[in-house]
């Protein structure tokens, strides 16, 4: 089944709280993604940020190793060979920076450590990144907020969660950078041969907000409840330990103006498995697809550092927004080190046993 993705405008919030949450509770217990409108932020915007992304990424090899990536922050550039380790193809780049670039909280010295930015580029660039993530984080903010009132909980929570103010802040703007089709992988295309760009994932955070270019294709999902084997493949060796096997996958196309957002495991968690942290994929491309190359700028919110996130039904342990985020914490160790996978098939169940009784009340509700 090919699950619809609603648009949910979130302009005028304050005045339409209810409606906005009724429908945001609807989207993201449902299906886990949905496209946003009536956001605030003009597209003279988005081309601002991804031509800021491109121009790093554009950068020489040797540039863009001064700022490597931190597995502890989540922020730095890596290049396609080091992502062949995750992925195994090298069909993706990455670059990202937070509220003070590639620096910021040292949380294992509990301290703010400064700021790192690639000076090479200059202040303006700085200056773009940093305009981007106050705009979007405020989309973010409405977002959560209308969640919690939908959920019946305090709003307020989400404004402590969340203070991009904060030098605990750690969430964070990326780009993702895959290469134009080779020659030699355009025989693979006309075959189905050649594999995603980026294979299927749930993301460890609390909220995506995803800025993609229109006419660049590939994103894919595969609602919870459609994937047939959450423990198919357990690669030890990264965070992504398993590549679900999927009734159906949903394409998730860019539309102009709108914003694609998802929920991630750190919601999944905070609503004892209510909402879907939802298994998505950037397929490869098809003969009748675009073969250039293909952007996209998401944007990954997170509590702070030390914010302790958990369900009111406590379904789940307890874990902080570094938790979340570092390859130190326990959403890693529980991917890496739990085969079974427990917590996501409690959340995702397909039968009455693995369906958790706040999910079977909904569904009796539906």
């Amino acid at each position: 089944m090919v699950r619809k993705i609603l648009t949910i405008d979130i302009s005028d919030f304050e005045a339409r709280k209810d409606e906005i949450a009724s429908q945001l509770i609807s989207a993201a217990r449902d299906v886990g993604f949905f496209y946003i409108a009536g956001h605030g932020i003009p597209q003279e915007d988005f081309d601002r940020v991804l031509a800021a992304g491109q121009k790093f990424l554009a950068l020489p090899e040797s540039d863009k190793t001064q700022w490597p990536f931190n597995p502890d922050t989540y922020l730095g550039h890596r290049g396609s060979k080091e992502l062949e380790t995750v992925t195994g193809n090298r069909l993706w780049e990455w670059y990202s920076v937070g509220r003070y670039g590639t620096a910021g909280y040292d949380v294992k010295a509990q301290k703010f450590a400064g700021e790192e930015w690639p000076e090479v580029l200059g202040e303006e660039w700085r200056r773009t990144a940093l305009d981007y993530q106050a705009k979007v984080h405020r989309v973010a903010i409405i977002i959560l907020k209308a969640i919690f009132i939908g959920l019946g909980r305090d709003e307020k929570i989400i404004d402590e969660a969340f203070d991009i103010a904060s030098q605990e802040n750690p969430s964070f703007v990326a780009w993702n950078y895959y290469p134009p089709i080779t020659p030699k992988q355009k025989a693979q295309v006309s075959k189905g041969q050649l594999p995603p760009r980026l294979h299927a994932h749930a993301d460890m955070d609390v909220l995506t907000i995803l800025y993609q270019r229109e006419g660049d294709l590939g994103l894919e999902i595969a609602p919870g409840n459609e994937v047939e084997d959450l423990s198919l493949i357990e690669d030890v060796g990264n965070i992504w330990n398993h590549v679900p096997v999927a009734r159906e996958w949903t394409p998730l196309d860019p539309k102009q103006g709108l914003l694609t957002v998802n929920i991630g495991d750190g919601l999944t968690r905070w609503t004892d498995g209510l909402l879907k942290s939802t298994y998505h994929r950037v397929r490869a491309p098809t003969s009748t697809d675009p073969q250039g190359a293909r952007y996209s700028v998401p944007y990954f919110v997170n509590p702070k550092l030390n914010y302790i996130i958990e369900g009111p039904e406590k379904r789940f342990s307890p874990v902080t927004g570094f938790d979340l985020l570092s390859k130190t914490g326990n959403a890693y160790a529980a991917r890496k080190n739990d085969p079974e996978k427990a917590w996501q098939k409690l959340a995702y169940g397909s039968g009455a046993e693995g369906v958790p009784a706040v999910a079977q009340a909904l569904a009796v509700e539906g």
